[in-house]
């Protein structure tokens, strides 16, 4: 189900096309749809490819703002809106929301969806919120749906998005260190919605540790264990040393990457209860 913020002028309905569409390009994740379907609009796609979600900007070519008459007269519908998944996560959508706050700006626009009363000047919480309430809604009213998907806590979400975002600096900054930065892993059980975070070691290197994550997996060619975060820091946390200047952060330094490996391989950890199968970020939401 698409999710639409609409955007509105006061007095005018009158504004400077070709600057919103300069200002669109402009950003990197921004391109002209060149789809067939979208042939009566200017139809422009945000799309992240590092998190992998989009979002739709339309210049329609009519009128789009349902029962605009309930709405005082002095708003005119400027026929320009965004659309996106309501499922999308909240970091995403506060990622679109800078987006739609430079709009707004810029052309003076105001915003409006019908969960509102009235039009609105740019309030991320309210706007915010707004969406919130529609994707929970949707999620009450067709957990059919919402079943295909698993499940991460909302807060480590945004941690696994931000990480995510700023791993390729990273991997430049650190690319003189001889240090991995971590990717993700994910994982799940058959019978649960839970998605579980992990990151994936190969015994013998110096790596990150990014937040957020419950299971270590260590896979050095011979042994594969999936040990819980909380037990290899139970025995092992002085070994992983905080990395100043960026955040939650850790690194474990390859002169403790021989006795950290030596740890995990003859410890005598509780065996996990479920089996754990990977799974792809774009099944995940945070509701």
């Amino acid at each position: 189900m698409d999710f639409r913020f609409y955007f509105l002028k006061e007095g005018t309905r009158v504004y400077e096309q070709t600057d919103l569409i300069t200002l669109l390009l402009s950003n990197p994740n921004i391109t002209k749809s060149e789809d067939p379907k979208d042939a009566n609009s200017k139809v422009y796609i945000y799309h992240h490819q590092v998190l992998n979600f989009d979002a739709k900007f339309v210049m329609a070519d009519k009128a789009v703002i349902p029962h605009i008459e309930k709405l005082p007269p002095k708003y005119y519908d400027v026929n320009f809106y965004i659309q996106f998944d309501v499922l999308l996560s909240d970091y995403a959508c506060e990622m679109i929301l800078d987006i739609i706050e430079e709009i707004t700006r810029k052309f003076k626009f105001y915003v409006y969806n019908q969960s509102l009363d009235n039009v609105s000047q740019f309030k991320r919480p309210l706007l915010l919120k707004i969406f919130q309430s529609w994707k929970k809604a949707f999620a009450d009213r067709f957990p059919e749906n919402v079943s295909k998907f698993n499940k991460l806590d909302p807060l480590a979400f945004t941690q696994v998005y931000s990480y995510l975002q700023k791993r390729k600096r990273l991997e430049l900054t650190m690319s003189d260190e001889k240090v991995v930065v971590s990717n993700y892993v994910f994982l799940h059980t058959e019978k649960s919605r839970s998605a579980y975070v992990g990151v994936k070691w190969d015994g013998v290197h110096s790596f990150i540790l990014p937040p957020a994550v419950d299971i270590l997996l260590l896979d050095d060619g011979k042994t594969v264990r999936y040990v819980p975060m909380t037990s290899v820091m139970d025995v092992a946390e002085k070994m992983f040393k905080q990395i100043d200047a960026y955040g939650d952060l850790k690194q474990v330094e390859i002169k403790n990457c021989k006795k950290l490996h030596k740890l995990l391989v003859k410890t005598k950890f509780p065996p996990l209860s479920v089996k754990l199968e990977p799974l792809s970020l774009e099944k995940i939401l945070d509701i």
